[in-house]
């Protein structure tokens, strides 16, 4: 019965704000597997922080934020889930130390390596390349749902005309 209910409430909540809800949770999972990634970097660089921090301010605003969903909070989120491509393109910028393309290549040419050996790079010896880019794409889904919506925009079309 209790699930029952729950379920009830939550399929009362538009689809727009049970994603968004939905996408903080995935900011939280990220937190906290920043938090055990990042964890020698913390002591040795300040651009370390920028991800736990934002992912940090994304979680507490951003639930104060569905809570005023019709009030603002929608566009909140839209912030905040666009700074979220910001910090993803710097971590990108850091993680391979300016060097954007060579650290992709370096991605590509991991497929090249016959299974079960490094290629000649030791695990954690380098941060991963693409990971900060999980922000970029949790912030584009973000804009996505949290974009206002266009109802100026021209009429759609009618597949029975």
């Amino acid at each position: 019965m209790a699930l029952r209910d729950l379920t009830a409430r939550w399929s009362a909540i538009e689809r727009d704000r049970r994603i968004a809800a939905s996408l903080l949770g995935g900011a939280a999972l990220l937190l906290c597997e920043l938090r055990f990634e990042h964890r020698e970097a913390l002591g040795e660089t300040w651009g370390s922080w920028i991800p736990l921090i934002y992912s940090s301010v994304t979680l507490l605003a951003g639930l104060v934020a569905l809570l005023r969903w019709n009030t603002g909070g929608r566009r909140v989120l839209a912030v905040l889930f666009g700074a979220g491509i910001a910090v993803g393109l710097a971590g990108f910028w850091f993680h391979t130390g300016g060097h954007l393309l060579n650290g992709v290549r370096d991605v590509i040419a991991a497929w090249r390596v016959p299974l079960g050996q490094d290629g000649g790079i030791k695990m954690g010896a380098q941060p991963p390349a693409l990971a900060p880019l999980a922000f970029c794409g949790l912030g584009s889904l973000g804009l996505l749902v949290c974009a206002p919506r266009n109802t100026k925009g021209p009429p759609t079309a009618n597949p029975e005309e």
